[in-house]
């Protein structure tokens, strides 16, 4: 489910605040916030805390900072290990008892992970597929082949 919050400005002014669902249903996403205990209705501060996060826990992120990720795959799996310790290993206070994380939260798990278990866990790897192969210019070949037939 993805939920969507799209505000309105007027001369910088926030003048409205239009709430949907990009996928799923609002029963569904309404169903989900009442389980878990989140409010009401879809807001941009998870999302805002989210990314206040990864600028806290990685310094490239960090705004006017001198330290930058300067390879993809490096900031691809610090945000992987940021985001599962953070829904894995760190304890919300706003999800009850001061004592849950979100995967607790989302039923996914019973009990608050340590980092060296979430480190330690054996995922299966993603489903592979073959690489799509780009097809063959018949045209040029066909002209190398004549002109080194030629020479």
């Amino acid at each position: 489910m993805i939920g969507q919050v799209v505000k309105q400005r007027v001369g910088g002014r926030v003048v409205g605040v239009v709430r949907r669902v990009a996928r799923g249903t609002a029963a569904a996403v309404a169903a989900v916030l009442a389980r878990t205990g989140t409010g009401s209705g879809v807001n941009t501060a998870y999302i805002e805390r989210l990314n206040a996060t990864f600028r806290g826990c990685l310094a490239g992120l960090v705004r006017r900072g001198r330290a930058l990720l300067r390879q993809e795959g490096r900031l691809r799996a610090g945000m992987y290990l940021v985001g599962c310790v953070y829904n894995w290993c760190r304890a919300h206070a706003g999800l009850g008892d001061g004592g849950r994380t979100p995967a607790m939260a989302a039923g996914l798990t019973g009990h608050r992970w340590e980092v060296g278990e979430v480190l330690a866990a054996r995922l299966p790897p993603a489903q592979w597929k073959a690489p799509r192969r780009k097809p063959r210019r018949r045209g040029r070949i066909a002209k190398r082949t004549r002109w080194a037939a030629v020479a």
